[in-house]
């Protein structure tokens, strides 16, 4: 019997390509095109398939379900799925939480789109966690330019993360936690530099995509 598929991406071109690579395989047939995590979901629910392979981030609005929370519910309607990240996400970060999270294998979109069908096949022989070659070395390089292995931020240093975010200065966020300006500041720069997040703009993004705020 063949193995199901579900491929969700807000470009319908990226559908295309992956159902096009995955259709040639013999043991894989592709049931679910999604463009978004709600029907993607929707239809998880109704018919849950071996393997999902969606984006990270398919855009926002009142339809549209996205980052970690959409990981989570995927995991949550359809358990015994594996799960292969197809991105152009760049944060190890963020590709590392992933994988402790719920996802089977991450693959970038700038890797060979082979490395999907790689990913689909590993995935579905239960032979761990998968990461494509670009996926690797963003994590490597992130490894050997961190003075301490996945360290991540602490609670503090993530409440000011999601402050800041949300809009709020670093004066006001020293009002509202009881803390120095300077304490704030270093905490932000501190946690920044864990998340390999090089800019207020990579800031807000991951903030959004990881659910902080």
């Amino acid at each position: 019997m063949k193995k199901t598929v579900s491929i969700a991406d807000d470009h319908p071109i990226a559908i295309h390509a992956v159902n096009s690579l995955v259709s040639v395989v013999p043991d894989f047939t592709v049931v679910h095109e999604c463009l978004g995590g709600m029907d993607l979901l929707r239809k998880l629910r109704e018919e849950p398939t071996d393997v999902v392979v969606t984006d990270f981030s398919m855009g926002r609005g009142d339809h549209s379900i996205d980052g970690f929370v959409l990981l989570r519910k995927i995991r949550e309607c359809a358990p015994a799925s594996g799960i292969v990240l197809l991105t152009a996400q760049k944060n190890p970060s963020v590709l590392q939480r992933a994988l402790r999270q719920s996802v089977n294998a991450v693959v970038s979109k700038e890797d060979e789109l082979s490395e999907v069908i790689q990913a689909c096949l590993l995935v579905h022989r239960s032979e761990g966690q998968y990461c494509s070659p670009i996926v690797k070395a963003l994590m490597e390089q992130a490894d050997s330019g961190r003075g301490q292995r996945n360290e991540a931020p602490t609670r503090k240093e993530l409440d000011v993360l999601r402050l800041y975010a949300a809009g709020y200065s670093l004066a006001e966020i020293a009002d509202q936690l009881g803390r120095a300006v300077s304490t704030i500041s270093t905490q932000k720069h501190t946690a920044m530099k864990k998340l390999n997040l090089a800019s207020n703009t990579e800031l807000i993004r991951y903030a959004f995509e990881t659910g902080l705020i």
